[in-house]
């Protein structure tokens, strides 16, 4: 059950499957904006899940996962030095001009 009071503005949820060996498939709901073509704090995310899931690290070596979204292929990789590092397709979807 939703208690609203919990998270006023709403959340994000990420839909994740395996596809194979450091292979996953995810879509993802954005609050205030419905499905998107991507999101890449959520494949971050996913992937660490996913490798944590799998106990995939191994102690100095780099870990990568190819993360397939609606917008393309990401690949996600989580260091030796513990950081999280995304790789991917960019392109404008859109452009506007506004006055402030």
């Amino acid at each position: 059950v939703h208690d609203p009071a919990t998270y006023p503005d709403g959340v994000n949820v990420e839909f994740v499957v395996r596809r194979g060996e450091r292979h996953i498939a995810m879509r993802v709901h954005e609050r205030g904006s419905g499905e998107t073509r991507s999101c890449g704090t959520g494949a971050c995310a996913a992937m660490v899940a996913t490798a944590v899931a799998d106990d995939a690290r191994v102690a100095g070596e780099d870990l990568a996962y190819r993360v397939d979204v609606p917008g393309g292929t990401l690949t996600v990789t989580w260091t030796a030095d513990d950081r999280v590092l995304l790789t991917g397709p960019a392109v404008i979807v859109a452009s506007g001009t506004t006055d402030l």
